[in-house]
């Protein structure tokens, strides 16, 4: 009965954590010397191999910031296959078909998928009246519980995103994110969006 109480407050233990897994700003950077003014359209591009998670963030990111008032175009629309604008020239052709002031580029940097082995472990529960002899030690023995050893699996994505000025092609606003064991991705592109709009609004690139 206390194995089965033990492992069954265990497994909740961990789902908690699970569920309360989020994005974090690891680290960031501006252009403090910037006086390009405020950013007004931005081209949102997710650089991934998958066309369903680009065109997640993507959307994300858009939806985000044009609650947030800004105006945003999701390079999906205008570049459908990424790999036929690898040369400057196209790339600047679909900024300028919308007029876009900003580009924001992300990209990701890492996926960390690891194991770590907890090993058993005995917790003893104090003996109320200790009593000698073979009821002694039997009450001993029924306060200690066992709890078995397991593996906990944890995954962290890395996410890389940058903007940059279309005005002076030079790079602007910078910062790295990640996410532990997050729900979905569809989770980790909320959260994504939501820090990337704060911290530009924070550091005055848009409104």
């Amino acid at each position: 009965m206390i194995k089965t109480i033990t492992s069954l407050l265990l497994m909740m233990s961990i789902a908690l954590l699970t569920a309360c897994a989020s994005t974090q700003l690891v680290t960031e950077w501006h252009d403090k010397t910037y006086q390009g003014g405020k950013i007004n359209k931005l081209l949102v591009i997710g650089v991934t191999k998958n066309e369903l998670y680009r065109r997640s963030y993507e959307d994300g990111i858009v939806k985000q910031l044009q609650q947030a008032g800004v105006n945003a175009v999701a390079s999906y629309t205008l570049m459908e296959d990424l790999a036929k604008y690898d040369e400057k020239e196209k790339l600047e052709q679909a900024v300028n078909k919308i007029n876009a002031d900003g580009i924001i580029v992300a990209k990701l940097i890492d996926v960390d998928k690891s194991e770590r082995y907890i090993p058993p472990s005995y917790d003893v529960s104090p003996s109320v009246g200790y009593y000698g002899g073979y009821y002694g030690s039997y009450r001993a023995a029924v306060g200690v519980s066992y709890q078995p050893g397991y593996v906990q699996k944890s995954t962290t994505i890395r996410i890389g995103s940058e903007v940059f000025s279309t005005q002076s092609g030079k790079l602007i606003w910078a910062a790295e994110t990640e996410s532990f064991n997050p729900s979905s991705y569809q989770k980790v592109i909320d959260e994504l969006a939501i820090i990337t709009q704060q911290s530009l609004k924070e550091n005055g690139f848009i409104n």
